[in-house]
């Protein structure tokens, strides 16, 4: 046995030490081997005690160093009972949070936590003690005389030396690098704050220039459209006014695009398989691809319904794909895919607009992605901007459009990209429980509109006279009022013969709603068209008491007009 090994060496120790201090006598004498044996025996006892004494100072040693470690580390050290009552803490504990160690002792460790952190502290506690195993949790601490620091906390269960349950608590200050992500956080969310306020200063910006411009559009498309008419096909002007009329046409799709952006753009969302939609618009989105380049889709068979207007979808699609394979160099490939996908695949970097959030979990992702040249991570943040392009040939409007509709749509478009390695760009919509109906087939009714007077309201000189010519032609007595007030006035002296009204939105003095509510007050029933240069989303937008027949948004041309007047005046 070990022990034995050792009194046999301290045996032979004292021996050799014994034989070397004592005189040799005869082994025969009995007196003096007791006395040998003896000395023998005390020089043994006094090697154990050195031996002991030096143990005992190792250990003293040993264990001064523990304390100071464990005193001075840069850690607090706690040792708790099982009802969260402080039995031991280190020196660094007490610092860390201003007190005493003694004033620490039997104090409950819940005393010097913050009190909106409780909660945090006793889920992490519970959890200790049902698992059993090791805890770690951030809370804020009270530091006395001075404010709550952040803590990082480590918990692991023990047992004492009787047996009884405790848990051992390592506390860590992590102040500085806390503080310093809620600045980077703080930073973050005050950009993001600036890119909202930007764009929506840019959406008022956008909405009151589009409005304009499209009343400007009116009077040149309107006065296009009647000396069109008034000229045979042959005539050598005519040539000239078409190409003017198709140059007015593609200012008002700017505008329309402008609006898109906004988020404004027209048109009746219905449930629509966005699989179907895809394939079948697989076709048109091949055909202007230069040559080399390939489009694959990937399209599930069942059906991924959504609430959406087919036309605007077909343009983000356009768009997308358009942008992908501009990227790309010559045999570059594009890849089209549909699926559906829960709300935490959603990716939370990088998507448009700006502080989105997911309402429901089941999402249809349209995904655009090609092997282009890729785009700079501080280009991304940027891409939706309007009129910015990275590429000569960019037009800047296609990624404005794609965001303003999928925000019409309350859905979202995240991007992914890489200089050198190609792009992403993903489109989500809410699934839609809705089930899909065919479309019924349009039913034409043609019959007259002519005759009787209407009463146009009209702020804008030059679009009242070219309003008025058409109604003119259109076989309608006119009687014409500059706003609301005036409109008032002229229905009150012409009730009798006034068959129809067609008021504009926004006027002085009285806008169009309140004209609108006027002239119903006097006349219930009366047939009204609102016309405005703002799009009809938007226009017809809040609670209204009444409503009008039609609405037309400028600028409109005399086929729209007579329409909308066949639809206010049915039944009258």
């Amino acid at each position: 046995m070990p022990d034995d090994n050792i009194r046999s060496a301290l045996r032979r120790r004292a021996e050799a030490v014994a034989l070397d201090n004592a005189p040799q006598a005869p082994e025969d004498l009995q007196p003096q081997r007791a006395l040998h044996e003896l000395r023998v025996h005390q020089i043994e006892l006094e090697m154990q005690n050195e031996e002991l004494r030096r143990a005992h100072e190792e250990l003293e040693a040993s264990r001064a160093k523990y304390v100071d470690l464990y005193d001075m580390a840069p850690v607090g050290y706690l040792t708790l009972g099982e009802p969260g009552l402080i039995l031991e803490a280190n020196l660094t504990a007490a610092r860390l949070l201003g007190v005493l160690r003694s004033a620490l002792v039997k104090q409950p460790l819940s005393r010097f936590i913050l009190p909106d952190d409780q909660d945090i502290h006793y889920l992490h506690r519970r959890r200790l003690f049902e698992t059993g195993a090791p805890q770690t949790w951030e809370l804020r601490l009270l530091r006395k005389d001075s404010g709550p620091f952040w803590a990082r906390v480590q918990a692991a269960m023990a047992q004492d030396a009787g047996g009884a349950a405790i848990w051992r608590v390592a506390i860590s200050d992590i102040d500085d690098r806390k503080r310093a992500e809620m600045e980077k956080e703080k930073a973050k969310l005050e950009i993001q704050n600036q890119r909202l306020v930007k764009a929506e200063s840019l959406s008022l910006m956008a909405g009151a220039i589009a409005h304009r411009f499209n009343n400007y559009l009116m009077a040149v498309t309107g006065n296009l459209e009647l000396a069109m008419g008034d000229l045979s096909l042959e005539a050598r002007s005519f040539q000239d006014l078409t190409h003017a009329m198709g140059a007015a046409r593609q200012a008002a799709q700017l505008s329309t695009q402008m609006l898109a952006y906004l988020g404004q753009a027209p048109g009746r969302h219905e449930p629509l398989d966005l699989s179907s939609l895809c394939r079948r618009s697989l076709p048109a989105l091949r055909a202007p691809m230069p040559r080399g380049m390939t489009l694959e889709a990937n399209s599930p068979a069942p059906a991924l319904v959504v609430n959406a207007n087919a036309s605007q979808f077909r343009q983000v699609l356009a768009n997308l794909v358009t942008n992908a394979w501009e990227s790309c160099q010559a045999g570059g490939a594009v890849q089209l895919a549909v699926k559906a996908v829960s709300a935490a695949e959603i990716p939370a970097a990088h998507r448009f607009p700006i502080g989105w959030q997911p309402h429901g979990d089941a999402y249809a992702c349209v995904e655009v992605v090609d092997n282009g040249c890729g785009i700079a991570e501080k280009d991304i943040e940027r891409l939706f901007d309007p009129f910015f392009s990275r590429k000569s040939s960019g037009r800047g409007l296609g990624l404005p459009v794609v965001l303003g509709i999928v925000k019409a749509h309350g859905g979202v478009i995240a991007a992914e990209s890489e200089p050198g390695r190609g792009s992403a760009f993903r489109v989500y919509l809410s699934l839609s429980a809705e089930t899909l109906h065919p479309r019924p087939k349009l039913q034409i009714v043609s019959r007259s509109t002519g005759g009787g007077a209407v009463l146009l309201v009209e702020d804008e000189k030059m679009i009242r006279r070219v309003v008025l010519t058409m109604l003119t032609r259109l076989g309608f007595k006119v009687l014409q009022a500059e706003d609301g007030v005036e409109a008032l006035e002229v229905f009150s002296q012409h009730q009798e013969d006034i068959r129809c009204v067609l008021c504009d939105l926004t006027m002085p003095r009285m806008n169009g709603w309140e004209t609108l509510s006027a002239l119903r007050e006097r006349a219930p029933g009366i047939p009204v068209i609102l016309a405005s240069g703002y799009d009809e989303a938007q226009a017809m937008s809040g609670d209204h008491t009444e409503l009008p027949q039609a609405f037309l948004g400028k600028p409109y041309r005399l086929r729209a007009l007579r329409e909308a007047l066949k639809q206010a005046l049915q039944g009258v």
